[in-house]
């Protein structure tokens, strides 16, 4: 018995020692500006794809990248991330914190327009595409109206 309890022992302090070190709270300022800015790049290349009438299905890959960091987006911005907390320059206003619900509530809206994005690429759905490319625009567009400082400081 004691044997079980010590290889229990043992196998907690190794999940312990596995596990990475917390993320300080400028990295995560770094980490969801480098994000959001290769979101931005995907986005315009979807954009692109459905203003050229360009075969869809290709976007499959551009598509599946941006919903899976929509599905993320939310985690990088923990409590102690803002303005006044950190000594990097961020656009991120108080409100994504104070109105946490409402937040995460754009941000899943966010995540599941993309989501439906990946699906109309699968099926090679150019005008679904187009339309919803729209949907995405919209959704990012009213989280940044509510939750982003417009000018970068």
């Amino acid at each position: 018995m004691l044997a079980g309890h010590l290889a229990a022992a043992g196998a907690a302090l190794m999940l312990v020692a596995a596990a990475p070190p917390p993320l300080a709270p400028e990295q995560y300022v770094a980490a969801r500006q480098a994000s959001l800015d290769m979101s931005v790049i995907a986005f315009g290349a979807l954009q692109n794809a459905a203003r050229t009438g360009a075969d869809v299905s290709k976007s499959v890959y551009t598509a599946t990248g941006l919903a899976r960091w929509a599905k993320v987006l939310p985690t990088l911005f923990p409590a102690g991330t803002g303005e006044g907390s950190v000594s990097v320059m961020t656009q991120a206003r108080p409100m994504i914190w104070s109105d946490r619900a409402g937040f995460e509530a754009r941000a899943a809206n966010y995540a599941a327009q993309t989501e439906k994005l990946v699906q109309l690429a699968k099926a090679g759905d150019a005008d679904g595409f187009k339309a919803q490319v729209g949907e995405v625009s919209k959704a990012c567009d009213a989280c940044h109206a509510a939750y982003k400082d417009g000018a970068q400081k």
